[in-house]
């Protein structure tokens, strides 16, 4: 199956889409700095970036729908599906590094090279000594805590 899209006009949405919900989430995510300098505060950056991603937005909406710059490309959703897959294992191992990190990384891991159709066991193996190696360090000599 394949879908046709504008590219400017589709960025254009996604960019003030994703601008809102930013502009939205900085209050509750980003606390108020007591020591602001000349009212700049640790929400000065955020909400500069969000700005310019909602200007930049605007700019690709007027491009494609005023200036009618646009090009209209095509998605096949089939070859597509690998990746979608890989996106939503890795959104499964950030819910999973909540639990464990030493079995959630090394799972993770091992998609990695099953995805990428790793045959020797060896990588596998190598995969899992590090992520234990790491685990360890950093539980054990640095104190750090890790899930």
């Amino acid at each position: 199956m394949k879908v046709q899209y504008r590219s400017n006009l589709s960025a254009g949405v996604f960019s003030l889409i994703l601008a809102v919900i930013l502009f939205v989430l900085i209050p509750s995510q980003i606390g108020v700095d007591t020591q602001a300098v000349h009212g700049i505060s640790s929400r000065s950056l955020p909400y500069g970036l969000s700005a310019l991603m909602g200007v930049c937005g605007i700019g690709l909406l007027f491009q494609s729908l005023v200036l009618k710059k646009d090009k209209v490309k095509e998605l096949n959703l089939k070859n597509e599906g690998k990746g979608v897959l890989y996106m939503i294992c890795l959104l499964a191992y950030g819910i999973g590094f909540n639990y464990s990190f030493l079995i959630s990384t090394s799972l993770f891991g091992i998609i990695t090279l099953a995805f990428t159709r790793c045959k020797k066991v060896a990588y596998y193996v190598i995969v899992v000594a590090v992520v234990t190696v790491l685990y360890f360090t950093f539980t054990q000599l640095l104190h750090v805590r890790l899930p």
